[in-house]
């Protein structure tokens, strides 16, 4: 058991803490020490227990056990979140904290506005918000409504905010999950200045890459456990893998399905308002065809026509030689699914549990005329057991779950339907490389059976080790359909992204 010293040279120390979900211990005795001065990277698969500890570090959940110590101060087991912000602690979660319709500096100051007790004084706000701005490097004015800001913007003005409450560790969940390279750089160079300034910080990513970058130290969890300490530049990627998942990763190589010839879609002419222009499209039975290009060009439009979600303007959708002309329901009866990038507001029911989650789409297959709780409890078993859902717990409130278990639940819900065609939009966001594996061996299966896939994704590594031809969007147009055949680059991807947007037609492309 550890024991916080007196004399500790630990901003935070986050000892032998335990914490439980009906039953289900999801931490036994993790513990997460950092250094003011420093990154401390957080690591570990969707449901080892990474986001439960955060919680309880922001006072949003109760431990059952441990001790947590900010700045010399021990928080009672019963801290919530303003006694962890009056300590010092200030969490930036991947979806932001932020309220739209307010302006910047009425978000940095929310809850401590300047003033007396029946007004506030709007002018002080907005020089002290200016001065934080500054200090971060946003050049944007103050007043300006939080709804109009980028996600780059946003991540800052969250970074603003926990300045304000004079932070002595921030932790970063995800922040460079939605940017770009650019945008990745200069998070950077605010970081290790905010490490000059004697901050201890908490990073925690699925990105082994950027973590050699921006990281001193690494905790690595497993199952709820801590189950190690390294130092970043005396560990590789591969051993920090080993860390996370307990054993050694298997990269198969692609072997392709693809039966050439056997269409399972065919989209022709389709138009949808000025988002989408002229698009023809076909899909192999058996093929995973990969939709690249820039935000914007157009993907999740398309894919969301193709499920019926949007109506579109003009041309048509078949599906296994039958014109496609009802909406998502007749989608879904014919066996059309999208699995949406959003699993929170559009591909689970957060409330409700992981049976209820996982059976929906398929209730009528389970009702002889009522519905056969015995045999939906074991048929959605069968799918937590098969996808590795942790906690394996079919009573669990899917909001209860990490976002990696989550999208797990999603894919869950639709092989339980026995679709045909699956249309994955960015599958593999925010996911731990040993999920992405995971995630990876069942989308080779379901083609391997038959099935077909649409796969988008802005990895273009990903698209290039999934995929047996990529059709590239940009501004609402298909500008190429390559082929996979081992020569294809994400260089070459991009080029046709790119001459997409600047030139404004459809570029020349080898159509196969």
């Amino acid at each position: 058991m550890l024991v916080s010293s007196p004399t500790s040279p630990y901003i935070l120390e986050m000892l032998d803490i335990s914490k439980s979900f009906n039953g289900v211990k999801v931490l036994d005795q993790a513990s997460l020490r950092v250094r003011a001065g420093e990154v401390q990277v957080l690591l570990g698969e969707n449901g080892a227990g990474k986001s439960t500890l955060i919680k309880i570090l922001a006072g949003a959940y109760r431990r059952e056990a441990g001790e947590v110590v900010v700045d010399g101060q021990r928080l009672p087991p019963g801290a919530g979140p303003r006694d962890s912000l009056a300590a010092g602690v200030s969490v930036i979660y991947q979806e932001f904290n932020l309220v739209p319709h307010l302006s910047i500096s009425e978000n940095i100051f929310l809850g401590k506005e300047f003033g007396g007790r029946f007004f506030v004084n709007p002018a002080q706000a907005a020089s002290e918000a200016k001065r934080y701005l500054d200090l971060i490097g946003l050049a944007v004015p103050v007043e300006t409504r939080v709804e109009r800001l980028g996600v780059a913007e946003k991540q800052l003005v969250e970074i603003a905010k926990a300045i304000s409450n004079r932070a002595r560790v921030l932790v970063l969940d995800e922040p460079t999950a939605a940017l770009t390279d650019r945008e990745t750089n200069l998070l950077f160079d605010l970081v290790r200045d905010l490490k000059r300034q004697g901050l201890g910080i908490v990073y925690i990513s699925h990105r082994l890459k950027e973590l050699f970058s921006i990281g001193d130290r690494c905790t690595v969890m497993r199952d709820g456990c801590t189950v190690g300490e390294v130092a970043m530049a005396e560990v590789d990627e591969q051993e920090l893998t080993r860390l996370m998942v307990g054993r050694q990763l298997e990269r198969h190589k692609r072997v392709s399905s693809r039966r050439q010839g056997e269409k399972a879609l065919e989209v022709q002419g389709l138009y949808y308002h000025d988002r989408l222009r002229d698009i023809n499209l076909t899909l192999d039975k058996g093929e995973i065809l990969g939709l690249a290009g820039l935000v914007g060009a157009g993907r999740s439009e398309l894919a969301r026509c193709i499920v019926g979600d949007y109506r579109i303007t003009a041309g048509e959708v078949s599906y296994q030689g039958k014109v496609l002309r009802g909406g998502v329901a007749e989608r879904i009866d014919r066996g059309v699914v999208y699995l949406s990038e959003d699993r929170k507001d559009a591909g689970l029911i957060l409330s409700q549990n992981l049976a209820d989650n996982i059976a929906l789409p398929s209730l009528r297959e389970f009702a002889r005329p009522l519905i056969n709780q015995r045999r939906l409890f074991a048929t959605c078993q069968s799918f937590i057991d098969r996808l590795r859902i942790r906690p394996p717990n079919l009573r669990l409130p899917a909001k209860n779950l990490s976002g990696g278990n989550q999208q797990k639940v999603v894919i869950a819900k639709w092989l339980c339907s026995r679709a045909g065609l699956y249309l994955f939009d960015e599958p593999t966001r925010g996911i731990d490389v040993g999920a992405r594996e995971e995630i990876y061996t069942i989308m080779r299966e379901l083609v391997a059976a038959g099935a077909s896939i649409i796969m988008i994704s802005s990895d273009l590594a990903e698209i290039l080790r999934m995929c047996d031809r990529v059709a590239v969007m940009a501004g609402g147009r298909i500008t190429a359909q390559l082929l996979n055949d081992g020569d294809l680059t994400q260089e070459k991807i991009m080029t046709h992204a790119l001459a997409g947007v600047s030139e404004g037609v459809v570029s020349g492309g080898s159509h196969v």
